[in-house]
């Protein structure tokens, strides 16, 4: 393995749990009316943490020799990730009370990360 292999494994787990932790606390409060979880600065660190993230991911993927068509597991988390992202970014709409939408983003956030651990797309049942 190369030599900068656990350090992105490392990097990507930071920027995932960082991810999950602004999105929890500006994702209720935003459901709770707060006016600055929707400001312009809060958008722009999620979006810099997500693209850190996406570009370790990717490198780790290419790194890993992963392919979603072969890996189950790659595959469930990928799919997992791409509701989370449109769910997230409904739920946080203008103009929209949507706690419903914003539990399910939360939960396919929980299974994505699961799986990531586990990598196993049925978490072990």
């Amino acid at each position: 393995m190369d030599w900068f292999y656990t350090q992105m494994v490392q990097m990507h787990t930071i920027l995932a749990w960082c991810s999950v932790a602004m999105f929890f606390v500006r994702g209720l409060a935003f459901q709770l009316g707060a006016g600055w979880a929707a400001n312009s600065m809060g958008n722009l660190i999620a979006f810099g943490v997500n693209v850190l993230m996406v570009v370790s991911g990717l490198s780790l993927w290419a790194l890993l020799h992963f392919n979603p068509l072969r890996d189950d597991w790659l595959l469930c988390k990928l799919l997992a990730v791409a509701g989370y992202g449109l769910c997230a970014h409904w739920s946080m709409s203008e103009g929209r009370i949507s706690l419903p939408v914003y539990l399910g983003a939360l939960v396919m956030l929980a299974y994505a990360m699961a799986v990531s651990i586990t990598r196993q797309p049925l978490l072990g049942l």
